[in-house]
C-alpha cells in the first residue's frame, strides 16, 4: 500500500477518505482490473461513512494523535479507561468534522478511527455504490467523453467489472451520481 497509518491508529482511507480514493484512482488506471478489484476488497460490502473534506490522511491521523497525546491517553490501558463506559466516542477535528473513536483490533493499533455518521464533510454511502463510482472513473475512457452518467455504461461497469446487479435508474444527486459528482469536484 502507498500509505502508512501511524501507530497506534487503525484507519482505512480506501473506504473513508474521498481524496485518498481520488489519488488511488490515478494509480488504478494503470493497473489490470483483477488487481484493482483485489485492492478494492478493503472497502467491504456494507454502508460506510466517506469523508470529503480538505484534510488529507496524514493530517487526520496527526490531529487524532495530537488529541490523545495532549490528554495523556498514551497506552492501550489509558485508552480503554477513556472509552468507558462506552464502546466509542466522537472527537472533532480542525475542520469541524466529527470522527468516531473506538477500540482497535490489537494493542499495536488500539485506536480505530473513522468519520462519524451525519458529520460535517461526511456522506454515508453503500460500498457497492462507492465501488461503482470508482469503477466508472477508472473505465471512463471507454465511455462517452461526457461526465454525464449513462445508465447503460453504469450497468456495464456494475455487471462486467464488479459482478453486481444492474440498477434501474440513476437518481440525480443521490447514490452513484452523488459520489461521481464528489470525484468531479476534486
Amino acid at each position: 500500500m502507498a500509505y502508512k497509518i501511524p501507530l497506534p491508529l487503525t484507519f482505512n482511507p480506501h473506504k473513508h477518505h474521498l481524496g485518498f480514493i481520488f489519488q488511488q484512482l490515478k494509480i488504478w488506471q494503470n493497473k489490470e482490473w483483477p488487481e484493482i478489484t483485489d485492492e478494492m476488497k478493503v472497502i467491504g460490502n456494507n454502508l460506510t461513512d466517506l469523508y470529503y473534506g480538505k484534510l488529507n490522511v496524514t493530517e487526520i491521523c496527526n490531529e487524532c494523535l495530537f488529541y490523545f497525546e495532549t490528554r495523556k491517553i498514551n497506552s492501550p490501558e489509558k485508552f480503554s479507561e477513556w472509552l468507558q463506559p462506552n464502546e466509542y466516542r466522537k472527537i472533532e477535528l480542525s475542520d469541524k468534522s466529527m470522527w468516531v473513536i473506538k477500540k482497535g483490533a490489537n494493542n499495536h493499533r488500539h485506536i480505530h478511527i473513522h468519520p462519524a455518521k451525519k458529520s460535517p464533510l461526511t456522506t454515508r454511502v453503500r460500498a457497492a455504490t462507492l465501488k461503482t463510482a470508482i469503477a466508472i472513473k477508472i473505465q471512463q475512457k471507454k465511455f462517452s467523453n461526457s461526465n454525464d452518467l449513462n445508465l447503460q455504461d453504469v450497468n456495464q461497469v456494475r455487471t462486467e467489472f464488479l459482478g453486481l446487479s444492474p440498477i434501474k435508474n440513476i437518481s440525480r444527486g443521490k447514490g452513484i451520481s452523488k459520489i461521481c459528482a464528489l470525484f468531479n469536484s476534486l
